[in-house]
């Protein structure tokens, strides 16, 4: 079996695995101490698929391409953009009365609030183990921390179906924070763009 990422072939120790999880998990171990994640997966020729079943008798090649953690932060702080402006949007659209009662719509429509606010939350925990921005912004630790507490009581209140407390939480509380990253989010790219020039250079 011969394994090659980004291109070039790469040597792996053993020539055979039990299975193509195993596989994997040696290449992302690899991967791992160069600052790199597997971005796509080919096998024999192929796109690798969820819940694919390899025959691993017949695997014969494995195809890597990777992609940087600073570029996979890049990528997603330009989809947060977008994301933050379709945040905003949802307080236009929902008509929640005092009683709380939502539509089975906006019911999805908070469900998919949600999760984007995990999402985003995932994305600067990322950014911390990382350390691209704390060294630059010495508020951004504190800023993590309130983002965590606010989407703490934000779960709460949905889970307790307190809806008026949930939105104006949403819109104010927490679309505070979120305007701030917001603001700052160029910034915040070009840094995070330099520091990955600047381990390429390194490299």
């Amino acid at each position: 079996m011969d394994v090659y990422v980004d291109n070039v072939k790469i040597e792996l120790g053993q020539k055979s695995f039990k299975s193509l999880g195993k596989a994997i998990s040696v290449i992302n171990k690899r991967l791992d101490k160069e600052d790199k994640i597997a971005h796509k997966i080919y096998i024999n020729g192929h796109t690798i698929k969820d819940n694919t079943i390899v025959d691993v008798k017949k695997l014969k090649v494995i195809e890597v391409i990777t992609k940087s953690q600073g570029g996979i932060i890049l990528e997603s702080i330009l989809d947060a953009r977008g994301y933050i402006d379709k945040y905003f949007s949802i307080f236009e659209t929902l008509g929640i009365d005092e009683q709380g009662i939502v539509t089975e719509e906006e019911e999805i429509k908070l469900i998919e609030t949600l999760i984007f606010l995990r999402w985003f939350y995932n994305l600067l925990l990322i950014i911390q183990e990382n350390h691209i921005l704390d060294f630059v912004y010495s508020d951004f630790d504190e800023y993590i921390d309130d983002f965590k507490e606010q989407l703490t009581s934000i779960e709460e209140a949905y889970d307790s179906r307190d809806m008026m407390e949930l939105m104006d939480m949403m819109e104010f509380d927490m679309g505070e924070l979120l305007s701030e990253f917001y603001e700052n989010l160029d910034e915040y790219y070009l840094d995070i763009a330099e520091e990955e020039k600047r381990k390429r250079l390194l490299n």
